[in-house]
């Protein structure tokens, strides 16, 4: 068994024993920093105009949201369309915000291509470099081995290494391991997708500038750009990831696919030579796979439309790119699929194919149209804000407003679809959930519950691995309601306190996570039930919004007895997704145990690590009062009393009036 795998079996059954702490091989070193919402210095923003102005119907983005939005499996974070370089189409959908950056995996790929590219322009690399040039004092007495890799094999991702994406586990020194790997076949012959090509290539920029690729970029690519509000994460030798760990704006994910349909130029700048994108957009190799059939220079060879590709990147990060029609589609999402084959993937790209009619001549503006399209996207995103208006005199001769707004209430229904009985079941839902929230929040304020097992903590497992910054384990948590009515729970987990505002019917807040100095931001969902067994149950849905992953947080009181509480928790994209990632690489183990656990036990290594990964990502374990009481009093009654405050502010879920403008219209 190769080295790199073995120590992911290792750190699985770490897992399995509720290990806590630094229990990879990988030196932690915190690096993400806060993201911040101001606009920088140098940064610029793409022009909105309609869809009418450029070609493209309104009707068709409402079309194709909704469709997108009643899917839930896609799990879209966010959506962005560009015609002819103009923003046309922009959705969040809650509690996500377009103005936030995103993770994007392997899609920054494209941009170490790019990176490539620049070096080649100048000359200071060739497609024929081989690693054993560049990178020949650091071979090893067995280097041999890589003579024949060339700068070709790592961009079309045919090198051939068995070093994989699993070596980011095994230890510090991914340059050394990947040069000391063996081959499994011989470069140039076949495609096996792998970001340690990419992470190679990264440390190929590094070698030849002396700068990380990071730096390189902002400097080359990014900053020209208006491109500020970025971060990539970086080996513990301190070169970028290169295949992973680049956060960024869909925004800015946009202006990268505008890059190449503009042939490499921005605002007069040529940043990538007009061959060097035609090279990587073009046909590169085979790749025997249904959903792709070719690759190009780190992005994918697309058939949705002549000359399509897309920089992809796992759990829905994706730059779909159609010269054709000159678009770009972004997306950020947290799905199950590893490449294009998600529903949300195959969705769009069949409207993109099948569905859109795009002129080549602007189209009559369809106010009507448009602003169903507003709307959609308002009850999508969920957050109260200004949005424009045409008050009076037609499109041409338009007066603009900016109206108020108001806060999305979960019962009010989408423009255009009368209420149905469900509607009508949801309201009343939540006006029980309203009186027991009253009724239940003030029995929890104060009570904190100390957990008999600890190894589990508030990151999602996918986190936890890909950052490299684990759990210390959680030890208790705490509710409090505050004398402005905000209701918090306060997670202790090792030696910090993460103080999490949760937010019902509709109100989403965020809070801030700082995870071994590493800080995230995240956002509750809450709500209150009784199940079957008329135990209450809070139910929490925590939002990483810079991340594709996410976490429930359900905590079970027994009416009889509120010394003790269950938890439950799942995690998307969940087990089904890990075992198919876990599926490209082999774990049987090695050694005594693993020699016992493959005799003994049904299925062997395999099986017991797939156990480990779902008692992982759904376990359920339980917490005592820390000051148990004989009795504690609780009022559970169907109303809140009178002149009764306490979550007012949580629980309003009335649909609002319509709000008046300025002048006393209602808009």
């Amino acid at each position: 068994m190769p080295k790199a795998e073995r120590y992911v079996g290792e750190l699985l059954l770490k897992l399995l024993a509720r290990e806590t702490g630094e229990i990879s091989k990988v030196d932690y070193n915190p690096q993400k920093t806060a993201f911040h919402g101001h606009t920088y210095t140098g940064e610029t923003a793409l022009e909105r105009r309609s869809p009418e102005s450029q070609g493209v119907s309104s009707a068709f983005f409402c079309d194709l949201l909704r469709t997108l939005n009643r899917d839930k499996g896609s799990n879209i974070h966010k959506f962005m369309a560009l015609r002819h370089g103009y923003v046309i189409a922009e959705c969040a959908f809650e509690p996500f915000d377009m103005d936030m950056w995103h993770v994007s995996y392997s899609m920054c790929k494209s941009v170490v291509g790019m990176a490539i590219g620049i070096l080649i322009d100048e000359e200071k690399l060739s497609l024929d470099s081989k690693l054993q040039d560049i990178l020949g004092s650091r071979l090893s007495p067995f280097g041999f081995f890589k003579k024949s890799i060339t700068v070709l094999n790592l961009l079309n991702m045919s090198a051939g290494v068995e070093f994989n994406e699993a070596g980011a586990l095994s230890g510090n020194d991914w340059r050394k391991s990947y040069l000391e790997s063996a081959l499994k076949f011989e470069p140039g012959t076949k495609f096996e997708y792998n970001s340690m090509n990419t992470y190679m290539l990264s440390a190929i920029v590094t070698e030849i500038t002396g700068k990380s690729l990071f730096d390189f970029c902002k400097e080359r690519i990014f900053d020209p750009m208006g491109i500020k509000r970025v971060f990539w994460e970086s080996c513990p030798q301190s070169i970028t990831k290169g295949g992973w760990g680049l956060f960024i704006r869909a925004e800015d994910m946009a202006k990268l696919g505008q890059l190449y349909l503009n042939k490499g130029n921005w605002n007069g700048t040529q940043i990538v030579s007009e061959e060097w994108v035609e090279k990587s957009t073009s046909w590169q190799i085979e790749t025997d796979r249904e959903d792709n059939k070719h690759y190009g220079f780190q992005l994918w060879i697309n058939d949705d439309r002549p000359g399509s590709y897309a920089y992809n990147g796992m759990l829905g990060q994706n730059v779909f790119v159609y010269p054709d029609i000159d678009m770009v589609i972004v997306t950020n999402g947290g799905n199950q699929e590893l490449f294009q084959t998600s529903s949300m993937a195959t969705t769009i790209r069949n409207y993109m194919k099948d569905v859109i009619k795009p002129s080549d001549e602007a189209l009559p503006e369809d106010f009507s149209a448009l602003t169903q399209l507003k709307a959609l996207c308002r009850s999508f995103d969920g957050r109260s804000r200004s949005f424009p208006t045409i008050c009076s005199g037609g499109w041409k001769n338009r007066s603009v407003r900016m109206t108020k707004g108001y806060r999305r209430s979960v019962t009010k229904t989408l423009p255009g679809r009368a209420e149905s009985g469900t509607d009508i079941l949801l309201r009343a839902d939540a006006r029980n959930e309203k009186q027991l929230l009253h009724s239940w929040v003030k029995n929890l304020d104060g009570l904190k519950y100390d957990f008999e097992t600890q190894g589990l903590g508030i990151f999602p497992l996918m986190m936890q691995i890909v950052h490299n910054n684990f759990t210390d384990g959680i030890r208790s948590i705490c509710f409090r309601v505050t004398p402005e009515n905000a209701f918090y729970m306060d997670v202790y987990e090792g030696e910090a306190i993460f103080r999490l505002r949760l937010g019902f019917d509709g109100n989403h807040y965020v809070s801030d996570i700082n995870m071994h100095s590493e800080n995230y931001k995240v956002v509750i969902k809450s709500s209150v039930k009784r199940d079957e067994y008329n135990r209450i149950v809070l139910k929490n849905d925590i939002y990483y919004v810079e991340e594709a992953c996410s976490r429930s947080f359900n905590i079970y009181f027994d009416l009889s007895d509120l010394n003790r509480i269950e938890l439950r928790m799942t995690e998307t994209p969940g087990t089904g997704m890990l075992m198919e990632a876990m599926d490209n690489f082999n774990i049987e183990g090695a050694g005594l145990e693993s020699a016992i656990i493959n005799r003994f036990i049904k299925g062997g290594m395999k099986s017991v690590f797939t156990d480990a990964i779902k008692n992982m990502l759904q376990p359920i374990f339980y917490a005592n009062l820390e000051n148990p009481y004989l009795d504690i009093p609780m009022d559970l009654g169907d109303e809140a009393e009178s002149g009764e405050e306490v979550s007012q502010e949580m629980t309003d879920s009335a649909v609002p009036e319509e709000p008046e403008d300025e002048e006393g219209d209602i808009t």
